[in-house]
């Protein structure tokens, strides 16, 4: 296990991988989700945040039943992290740094901002490195699917400000990935199999091209080779019935916050995330200028049952990105046309896996290698709202640094 530097001077066994659960679970009280934060913003900073006193009070996390597990980030990877200070709700910010920005010029990173709030839920939005040009949309109040319209896409939809309506937060943190997943439950009303709500965010870097990404910084140093993929899946990713009954809502998008354009000129990246349609790479559409990433992510993945040896066998499928599908790419006039981006490379450290195979959090192992589980969104309908089954993604336990 890697030893780093903590935020105090100490050393620590740092982690890579960590879930939060909450100390209260019945009680109502609003600055729950502000020790949260200072948690989050412990395990950011280098300490191993279940034995801080952030996580051992009356509120906020509770660090006693909380896991850590794996080697943490290189150092400098993540910066800047802080906590606002507010009576109510909650909110974290940082930057985070691509895994190969020492073979830039400069430093191209992105700035993570996490709110919270009873009425918008867990919400993540993106900003280039001077803290501007917000993605994936304009609007702070979007909830983490991204919508203003709670009860389709903000995790948890209600009462948010308390900790007491969370299950459990997943978050891995290494030098190519940032990604929380969001799960409601807990005391709240919505802990049952058809009410339990999930969200899910990952911050990936594309895998480094000298060419292309050296070109584009110099074009513009807000230029930053990462993706970010957001998705809300409401009332049914908890629910083993097939089909899931309920009121099922999906949201999933997939963007490269800031991009050069086919033309040579800087863009910040939007989603159009209802349904997870227009980013699941199904889309049939000659104008689509929205961005996937392949495996497709409304194609199913199944396993293999391979005699004499333990089945099934997982498959861990690197993810790629896509900056934009459709069928045909007319030089017309149209904002698909001018605004597209050409951009594509594989996604580092992040692979898809067998859907349905595991829960959050729960490990598969490739040889010696550990890898953690993260349920992003439902798969194999074109309208992920329709979808029956649950997409599952892999990251490794270890921290995986440049070289």
């Amino acid at each position: 296990m890697k030893i780093m530097y903590g935020q105090n001077g100490q050393e620590n066994n740092i982690m890579a991988y960590a879930k939060f659960t909450p100390r209260n679970t019945t009680t109502n009280n609003s600055y729950d989700v502000h020790y949260m934060t200072k948690s989050i913003q412990d395990f950011l900073q280098g300490t191993n945040w279940t034995t801080q006193s952030d996580a051992s009070g009356s509120l906020g996390f509770n660090g006693s039943a909380g896991t850590v597990a794996g080697t943490y980030p290189t150092s400098g990877i993540y910066s800047s992290v802080s906590v606002a200070n507010q009576s109510t709700g909650g909110e974290l910010s940082f930057y985070k740094k691509h895994y190969a920005h020492s073979q830039f010029t400069g430093d191209p990173q992105l700035k993570v901002v996490l709110r919270i709030s009873s009425s918008d839920g867990w919400r993540i939005h993106i900003y280039d490195r001077n803290g501007s040009n917000i993605s994936p949309n304009t609007n702070v109040s979007t909830g983490i699917g991204g919508s203003t319209t709670a009860y389709m896409n903000a995790v948890p939809p209600v009462g948010a400000d308390y900790g007491q309506v969370l299950d459990s937060v997943h978050i891995i943190a290494n030098d190519t990935t940032f990604a929380m997943k969001i799960i409601s439950g807990g005391g709240g009303a919505d802990n049952t199999p058809t009410t339990t709500d999930h969200g899910w965010m990952v911050l990936n870097d594309i895998e480094y091209n000298p060419t292309i990404d050296l070109w584009a910084y110099g074009i513009d140093n807000t230029y930053c080779p990462s993706v970010y993929t957001h998705a809300a899946t409401m009332n049914v990713m908890s629910n083993p019935q097939h089909p899931a009954a309920g009121s099922n809502y999906a949201w999933f998008g997939v963007t490269q916050p800031r991009y050069i354009d086919a033309t040579g000129v800087v863009r910040t990246g939007i989603t159009n995330a209802a349904n997870g349609y227009d980013h699941g790479g199904l889309a049939h559409t000659t104008d689509m200028q929205y961005s996937t990433f392949n495996p497709q992510p409304n194609i199913r993945q199944d396993s293999f049952a391979i005699a004499g040896s333990d089945t099934p066998a997982h498959m861990l499928t690197p993810v790629t990105f896509i900056g934009q599908h459709r069928l045909s790419h007319p030089d017309g006039t149209a904002a698909a046309d001018l605004y597209k981006n050409p951009r594509r490379g594989r996604l580092m450290n992040f692979y898809r896996t067998t859907d349905d195979c595991a829960n959050d959090g729960n490990v598969i192992l490739e040889g010696s290698t550990r890898y953690r589980i993260m349920k992003g969104h439902m798969t194999g309908n074109a309208y992920q709202s329709s979808a029956e089954n649950r997409a599952c993604y892999a990251f490794p336990e270890d921290n995986v640094p440049y070289a």
